[in-house]
């Protein structure tokens, strides 16, 4: 059964790219050496640039297969759209596609990110439950 991961945080480019690239990457190895290699996905915001775009880029360079999960809105954006496994829009506005995408994926990782990153993430602690969240969420601030 394939192991869902879900990366959210800043989808612009005005961060530290060098630290967010070197913090996913420490937690997706952390994730690897937990469950191995096999049936990992990783699924991002679809857009190719900002954090999904680093996201994207260690799962291929891992052979993660990779989801673009976001609203149609991510068609219209400038830096387009990364060439992903899969791709499932929902909603047409950015944030509708949120529970639907804290209900899709196993783990979520937070690098830095804004109000709709943060959203997601208290909307996934809520989907969780009683479930010991610190075993399937990391959040890691970036400048």
């Amino acid at each position: 059964m394939a192991l869902k991961i879900g990366v959210v945080g800043f989808s612009n480019n005005q961060f530290n790219h060098k630290e967010a690239s070197l913090k996913l990457k420490k937690l997706l190895d952390y994730i690897v050496r937990n469950h191995g290699k096999e049936g990992l996905v990783l699924v991002s915001g679809y857009t190719n640039s900002g954090v999904p775009k680093i996201a994207y880029d260690w799962a291929v360079e891992l052979g993660m297969e990779t989801v673009g999960f976001s609203a149609k809105q991510a068609l219209t954006v400038d830096s387009g759209v990364y060439p992903v496994d899969k791709v499932i829009l929902i909603g047409e506005k950015f944030g509708e596609e949120s529970q639907s995408f804290v209900e899709y994926i196993d783990i979520l990782i937070r690098i830095g990110g804004g109000n709709q990153s943060r959203h997601e993430v208290e909307l996934f602690k809520e989907h969780k439950g009683l479930v010991d969240v610190e075993k399937i969420l990391f959040e890691a601030e970036i400048d």
